[in-house]
């Protein structure tokens, strides 16, 4: 599912830029032929530089996307690089794209990694960053999850309780 995502977003791109270049005499592409795969999220440009920012979140402060939905990280990841794949990936979907600081956050600690299937994942402190599946804006419902998922604060030290 990832591959073909991240198929779809390459041909969107190159077609783009050619489209850019020169008039092309290939059809449109027909992302409705493509199955549930193709999401507007997933070739959307805001998609691609999403907010990071600093919420109130269970009374305190934390960090999350744009949307307001918190961001968590996995104890199990080392810096820079993920441990969370496949199932793990589906429960807690990682903050993909190159994020921008929105308010409280230090834009320098705000950062990308490849995953292995190569999408950029959002990392804080070199940390890749998630959110958790079933969580609505305001919603901490991972924090502390199985000992190993937990919020950040605006230096990125994680809320352990």
């Amino acid at each position: 599912m990832f591959l073909r995502r991240f198929a779809l977003l390459a041909a969107v791109i190159t077609a783009g830029a050619l489209g850019a270049c020169a008039e092309s005499t290939a059809p449109p592409v027909d992302t409705k032929a493509a199955g549930p795969a193709a999401s507007p999220v997933a070739a959307s440009p805001s998609a691609a530089r999403a907010a990071v920012r600093i919420a109130n979140v269970g009374g305190r402060k934390a960090l999350v996307d744009q949307e307001g939905r918190t961001l968590y990280v996995f104890l199990r990841d080392a810096k820079g690089r993920s441990a969370c794949l496949d199932k793990c990936a589906v429960t807690w979907p990682p903050m993909v794209g190159d994020a921008v600081n929105g308010d409280g956050v230090d834009g320098f600690l705000l950062s990308t990694h490849v995953r292995p299937d190569g999408t950029l994942q959002t990392t804080y402190r070199d940390l890749p960053l998630y959110r958790f599946g079933t969580d609505k804006p305001g919603d901490a419902n991972g924090q502390g999850m199985d000992g190993a998922w937990f919020m950040l604060d605006e230096n990125g030290d994680m809320y352990q309780w």
